[in-house]
């Protein structure tokens, strides 16, 4: 599993970067150098949520040099999927591994190349399906997330479908 950066930052703002270990215990969780970087920057400006995404290690991977190629490439037909979410998105291809965005274009770009992702309906979903957090702890993260990183989840009746 590849993770862009604002999947990570959504967990970083809440305190609850953990969560991804849990929910993916037997997979790498990995970043590329470009999200890595975009990580960087966003804790030289003053965002102290990302040191607990940097304390999780995850691991750093970087593209050969046929990717590197293909993203310079690409990075001239996709303007507004960033150099994080392309680069990880060309991984992800290349390695048959899905890709963790909250990003609607990284989402249809994915889609148009037959890359797998999950946002974060599909993580708290699982949270839920696994037993991670309760429908109450879910609710509670929601406003969280809502409030700490200004991001409206606009469908989470989706997170508890079945739900009797």
């Amino acid at each position: 599993m590849i993770f862009d950066t604002d999947i990570l930052s959504i967990f970083g703002k809440i305190g609850r970067v953990d969560l991804l270990r849990k929910l993916f215990p037997e997979t790498n969780l990995l970043i590329t150098f470009e999200v890595y970087n975009e990580l960087l920057i966003a804790k030289e400006v003053g965002y102290n949520f990302v040191d607990d995404i940097l304390k999780q290690r995850f691991k750093i991977i970087h593209l050969d040099s046929d990717l590197t190629l293909e993203y310079e490439q690409m990075k001239e037909k996709l303007t507004g999927v960033h150099a994080g979410e392309l680069t990880s998105i060309l991984l992800c291809k290349k390695e048959g591994m899905d890709f963790a965005t909250n990003d609607k274009k990284a989402k249809i770009y994915c889609k148009e190349i037959g890359v797998e992702w999950l946002d974060i309906i599909d993580m708290l979903r699982l949270c839920y399906l696994k037993c991670l957090l309760d429908r109450k702890e879910i609710e509670t993260l929601i406003c969280e997330i809502e409030k700490n990183d200004r991001t409206r989840i606009t469908r989470s009746e989706g997170i508890f479908a079945d739900d009797t």
